[in-house]
């Protein structure tokens, strides 16, 4: 995993998690809330700025919509996108638009998901 971008490995979990329980994102909608996510991570872990991150938030609620993740799948969540692990290597973006690796943890990706809910 660490050889992946971790936006792309929250595209594929958001959209399996939303098909298994009978939704489903337009399209780009779970790959740019996949952004948003690993945005988070890097905002937490590599020095992404929270300006930086308020604008891929904003940008992607106006162009996608809500994010569609409910608190009951974060359990299944983590499970997939940290491999069962504690904690994940992670390729995040970082404040110069290169990507920075991360070490993602459990609480830290269950902080994410209520970013990401709340916001």
């Amino acid at each position: 995993m660490d050889k992946i971008r971790f936006s792309s490995v929250l595209e594929r979990a958001f959209s399996a998690a939303a098909s298994a329980h009978g939704q489903s994102y337009k399209e780009g909608a779970a790959r740019a809330w996949g952004m948003v996510g690993a945005s988070y991570l890097g905002f937490a872990l590599c020095g992404l700025s929270s300006t930086q991150l308020r604008s891929v938030q904003y940008q992607t609620r106006e162009e996608a919509g809500p994010v569609i993740l409910d608190c009951k799948w974060y359990d299944g969540l983590a499970e997939e996108c940290l491999g069962g692990q504690v904690s994940a290597d992670a390729l995040l973006p970082g404040p110069d638009g290169a990507l920075c690796q991360g070490s993602v943890t459990r609480e830290l990706f269950l902080e994410m998901l209520d970013f990401l809910r709340e916001g």
